[in-house]
């Protein structure tokens, strides 16, 4: 022999099979204990005990095995047949451990050439031999039950009270669970009904308030919508009044525009009939230095490399193209250069005055009044008198 095979045959093991080398096993423990050889599930097989089995070889016949109750609870059957003391197994013997237990078939790999199994007898071995005991409880064989014993009684009342027990905590336990939770749900609707109940009061209040401030509203239409009248009137007035000092101003503007465009024409026609008398100045003998001196050339300016006259009309064509800041830089070239002569003070306040700077084109007028013929007088009195109407 070379293997035992424990094959499951029902139970939750079913179709399982453990095995074990038939030379270095000496006994199999079953029962639900987790070092047992043959373990079964607590949870699932509840027939079965922690200790419930055992399959021993008899040791003066190694090829011979026994099957042994370990006093379990619920019993053990041999081929159907409950064995109450140690009995022969052979291959293929089926052993149920309890009542509609879990059942599972004992082989041998290979199986022996007999695997018949003998008739009953008693063993002719000393009656210390593992084989003494009869396969069957002679119980059994004439069919007459065998008496429970007040221990078993009681063993078996002490379970049943035992699960009954803890059925009815279960029980106490599930139904103060649920009891909990029926509290529990019917708070949590109270309170949302309750506060479904305050917001739909405090809706309401809030509706009824806003229908007695649109009663009120509506009371005062009419004095509203002659009030708003009024103002949209008074509105009105004021942007007519805005509108006609708007166009007062834009008429002066557009007169002083016109006045000092005049100015400028007559000064430039001015300018233009005088006779050309000024010719450029001679150039002046270079003073004698040292040898070892260098002479620089000397340094001419614009002004001097132009005439005054043309000077002054390419800073009037300057004014006119939209260039203010370039005339008033060459009508200050030509007062360096030339500060007794009137125009390029007249230039220059032109330019001052077309930028609303009053006080400064008043002083370069006044100026350029000092130094100019008679004839020109009366424009550049003319140009005072518009900026002192400016500033009133």
């Amino acid at each position: 022999m070379e293997r035992i095979l424990i094959r499951h045959l029902s139970g939750a093991r079913a179709g399982q099979v453990d095995e074990f080398p038939a030379d270095e096993t000496s006994e199999i423990l079953v029962g639900r204990d987790p070092d047992a050889s043959v373990c079964f599930d607590p949870s699932r097989e509840d027939l079965v005990s922690r200790h419930h089995v055992k399959i021993v070889r008899d040791p003066e016949a190694p090829s011979e095995f026994a099957v042994v109750d370990l006093q379990s609870r619920n019993g053990t059957f041999l081929n159907r047949q409950r064995v109450y003391a140690p009995a022969r197994l052979v291959h293929n013997d089926v052993v149920q451990l309890g009542p509609a237990g879990p059942e599972f078939r004992f082989e041998l790999d290979p199986p022996p050439v007999s695997s018949t199994r003998p008739h009953p007898e008693v063993s002719s071995r000393g009656a210390g031999s593992l084989m003494l005991a009869p396969i069957l409880d002679p119980d059994a064989v004439t069919g007459a039950p065998r008496p429970i014993g007040r221990a078993t009684v009681e063993r078996m009342l002490g379970d049943t009270f035992t699960k009954v027990k803890h059925e009815s905590d279960k029980a106490v336990w599930v139904g103060a669970a649920a009891l909990t939770a029926i509290l529990m749900a019917s708070g949590l609707a109270y309170l949302y009904m309750h506060q479904n109940a305050v917001d739909a009061n405090l809706q309401a209040q809030q509706t009824q308030q806003v229908i007695q401030q649109v009663g009120q509203d509506a009371k005062k239409a009419p004095e509203l919508a002659e009030a708003m009248r009024q103002e949209v009137s008074r509105l009105n007035d004021q942007m007519k009044i805005s509108d006609e000092r708007a166009a007062e101003q834009l008429k002066q503007l557009s007169r002083q525009m016109a006045e000092q465009e005049a100015v400028t024409k007559q000064a430039v026609r001015e300018m233009q009939n005088r006779p050309q008398n000024l010719e450029p100045m001679p150039a002046q003998p270079a003073p004698e230095t040292p040898s070892s001196t260098p002479v620089e050339p000397p340094v001419r300016t614009s002004v001097q490399q132009a005439s005054y006259e043309t000077t002054v009309h390419q800073g009037v064509d300057m004014l006119r193209n939209g260039d203010p800041d370039g005339a008033f830089k060459l009508a200050q070239q030509l007062i360096q250069s030339e500060p007794n002569r009137w125009e390029a003070y007249s230039l220059a306040g032109s330019v001052a005055k077309l930028q609303n700077h009053p006080s400064q084109a008043k002083t370069l007028f006044e100026r350029a009044l000092s130094l100019a013929p008679d004839d020109v007088k009366p424009i550049l009195q003319q140009a005072l008198q518009e900026i002192a109407r400016g500033g009133q």
